[in-house]
């Protein structure tokens, strides 16, 4: 350090001092052109600082010059255009008239301009691209769209023919007054409703002390079927019981494991089964009318929401012993409550399948499969 300070100091005594060699840098890209700096420093007096083009005419350039320790920096900008050539920047000394210089090439490959045409043309792939892809998806999901609706009217179709299959095995189902809760009446052998306050019956080991009744027929072997019209009432329960089940308690569990196997409504819309545990059902429509089909030797009582021909759930056993028809109909304070009634099976009936069939509603995809179980029979004690 103080060599150099001594060094600057012999120099300013004799008033002159070279400067570096210029040193030429790329600032960066400016109004389409490109920004040179060149830069040179330790001169005494201030050096005449140019640009000069490829012929060694003089460029305009903007300078700077600061002064330190007696000494001149000098930094010299310029912007070149493309097709430049060669550039060189030079500093001069005043009075000894040395002159030092570097040069600079710009080439074309500074000033590669953007292809709009290329731009364009690989935007117009990517767009050919999208567009070909999402008529391709439109494409499949179609196809998918249509295996899907093919395969819902195929079940469709399907669970309306095991309804026409359950109905050539309908039978004549008449109700036993002599099994009803007191406060039910039942009239014609076929509908139940409510009374307020109990009617006079004899005494009997067959009567239910629950909103109960079963059927006159029972069944311990063959196929069987019935349709059962609940309305629009917020609790019942339909199916079939073992004939030997206790009707002298008031409060039992309708599953399998005490003898019973039957579809109920516990709350409005809210619809279930006992298998033996509790099982939430949603049909696709709301239940009005339910068809019960028993088959002893298979095993199985299957439920169908007759509004729509859907299956609503199948139940699959091990039966023993006699088994009959069973509603219950619990005492609720509905101002609008209406009678369940045992529907007739007739050929008229047939022919509104086959005429809802043409006009059904199509389904989605949480209607179709409806829930099936596998429940062996556990004989158990009434709880």
């Amino acid at each position: 350090m103080a060599l150099m300070l001594s060094l600057v100091l012999s120099l300013l005594k004799l008033g002159s001092a070279l400067g570096s060699v210029p040193l030429i840098s790329i600032v960066g890209y400016v109004d389409r052109g490109i920004q040179l700096l060149c830069r040179s420093s330790g001169w005494l007096p201030r050096p005449i600082a140019k640009w000069k083009g490829p012929q060694g005419q003089d460029l305009s350039a903007d300078s700077r010059t600061n002064r330190m320790h007696g000494l001149f920096d000098v930094e010299l900008s310029l912007t070149v255009q493309e097709n430049a050539g060669s550039v060189s920047c030079s500093m001069q000394h005043a009075h000894l008239s040395q002159e030092v210089e570097s040069r600079v090439q710009i080439g074309d490959t500074f000033f590669q301009p953007v292809s709009w045409y290329l731009a364009t043309k690989v935007l117009g792939i990517l767009c050919c691209g999208l567009f070909f892809g999402i008529v391709g998806l439109k494409i499949f999901f179609s196809k998918f769209q249509g295996k899907i609706q093919a395969e819902l009217d195929w079940r469709r179709k399907h669970r309306q023919a095991e309804l026409r299959d359950a109905r050539k095995h309908a039978v004549e189902v008449t109700l036993d007054p002599e099994t009803a809760h007191p406060q039910l009446c039942v009239s014609d052998l076929k509908t139940v409703t409510h009374r307020k306050a109990p009617q006079d019956m004899p005494p009997s080991e067959k009567r239910f002390i629950r909103m109960s009744v079963v059927a006159s027929q029972n069944f311990q072997a063959g196929r069987h079927y019935w349709e059962v019209d609940v309305g629009h009432n917020q609790r019942w329960y339909v199916g079939v019981c073992q004939d030997g089940v206790s009707r002298r308690k008031k409060r039992v569990t309708l599953s399998p494991n005490h003898g019973y196997w039957v579809l109920g409504m516990s709350a409005k819309n809210s619809y279930f089964t006992l298998n033996p545990h509790f099982i939430s059902l949603c049909p696709r429509t709301p239940l009005t009318q339910i068809g019960v089909f028993l088959d002893y030797e298979c095993g199985t009582v299957s439920f169908f929401n007759i509004n729509d021909q859907s299956l609503i759930y199948t139940l699959t056993c091990r039966f023993e012993g006699l088994l009959r028809p069973y509603i219950e109909y619990p005492f609720h304070n509905e101002q609008n409550g209406t009678p369940i009634v045992i529907c007739p099976v007739t050929q008229e009936s047939e022919r509104k399948v086959s005429w809802q069939s043409a006009s059904a509603i199509p389904e989605t995809s949480n209607s179709e499969f409806s829930s099936q179980a596998t429940t062996p029979f556990l004989p158990g004690s009434d709880a």
